[in-house]
């Protein structure tokens, strides 16, 4: 007897899968496409979104003259109006009188108010990079700070707000308050704690929201500084604090720029000599706007002691460094064919140094 071999039976056709189960599977990369378009709606949001400021104080200006009063279209004068007119010469030298008035001798111009040249330059170099540069504050956005894509404009930014940080610390604890007893200027103690947020924090909260807002406290400040209502004040040992935190932030940024290896005992990387070099031009770029800032409102202090000229060296040399641009920043032996940028820019960093140095020393002798 033969054995019957089982017959295979034919699979029944599945049916057609739905759209929905479809997206379903690919859930994990739908959430992640929603995860990011909810960042990048925030990080637009973030950074269109303005603060409205307070109008500052300008310069009075003159009025502007009198218009002349436009005389009358010539009309025909009949025989009687002409005998009950005055007589013509009586009309001519009266027209003058009150047709064009004198125009009011022009106002002096305003004073420029101790401190307003150096918190405007405060403003001005953070504004310029969280406002006036290309995509703003880039260290804490995903594209540009956490990929890295534009790391060199990110090193400049962070030098920049590293003058800022400790030109704001001064502000806060000596050049707005007489003595240790008097109390913190509320707004520029609120705008102080705005600049101490990482540069990278990109949310909770937002680096480059958080600066707009230091800066809306400081020309808070200013509007009252221009009527009377909050203080600045130039007194030598203030500036000297403030040289002292200028000379140390210097320091520091030479010792990177000059040094041969890291603190570890490794040899400095070529992928970090650029992060070096465009820290401290963005410490040259804040601290020499700050510097002309300090000759205009301590002019007084500094003509006493004739320190205006070692002032201006301080900020040639910060100008020269921040004005170096290399294609590439190039790590070459300092004695070799290869150019070494790090030592190019130390050279201008050490200078402003020591004349910074030299400065606080003058300052302190009698």
């Amino acid at each position: 007897m033969t054995p019957r071999l089982p017959v295979p039976v034919t699979p029944e056709p599945k049916p057609p899968e739905s759209i929905l189960r479809r997206l379903l599977r690919q859930r994990f990369i739908l959430v992640s496409l929603a995860i990011i378009g909810f960042f990048a709606m925030l990080f637009i949001w973030d950074s269109f979104r303005t603060i409205p400021t307070p109008e500052l104080p300008s310069p009075a200006k003159a009025p502007a003259p009198a218009r002349e009063i436009p005389l009358p279209p010539h009309q025909e004068i009949t025989p009687e109006a002409k005998k009950a007119a005055p007589p013509e010469k009586e009309a001519v030298q009266a027209l003058p009188s009150a047709a064009v008035a004198p125009p009011p001798p022009p106002a002096p111009p305003r004073e420029p108010l101790k401190g307003e040249a150096f918190t405007r330059a405060l403003i001005k170099i953070m504004d310029d990079q969280v406002n006036k540069t290309w995509f703003g504050w880039r260290s804490n956005t995903i594209v540009f700070g956490k990929m890295g894509l534009t790391d060199n404009v990110n090193h400049v930014q962070r030098g920049v707000l590293e003058v800022a940080r400790r030109t704001i610390i001064v502000l806060n604890e000596h050049l707005t308050r007489f003595a240790i007893t008097e109390a913190y200027n509320p707004h520029i103690n609120e705008a102080m704690n705005f600049f101490m947020v990482s540069a990278d924090k990109y949310w909770f909260p937002s680096a480059s929201g958080k600066y707009r807002e230091a800066i809306h406290d400081l020309e808070i400040y200013l509007e009252a500084l221009s009527k009377g209502r909050s203080r600045f004040y130039t007194r030598v040992d203030n500036l000297m604090v403030l040289m002292s935190n200028y000379k140390d932030l210097l320091g520091s940024s030479f010792h990177n720029l000059s040094k041969d290896k890291e603190a570890d005992g490794s040899a400095i990387s070529w992928f970090v000599v650029d992060d070096y070099f465009y820290f401290s031009q963005g410490i040259a770029l804040g601290m020499s706007q700050m510097l002309e800032a300090v000759q205009k409102d301590f002019h007084a202090e500094l003509q006493k002691k004739n320190l205006h000229k070692l002032m201006e060296d301080a900020v040639h040399a910060l100008h020269e460094a921040a004005h170096l641009n290399p294609w590439v920043v190039t790590n070459g032996a300092k004695d070799g064919i290869l150019a070494n940028h790090r030592a190019n820019m130390s050279t201008y960093i050490g200078e402003a140094e020591h004349v910074i140095s030299t400065l606080q020393m003058a300052l302190g002798t009698n």
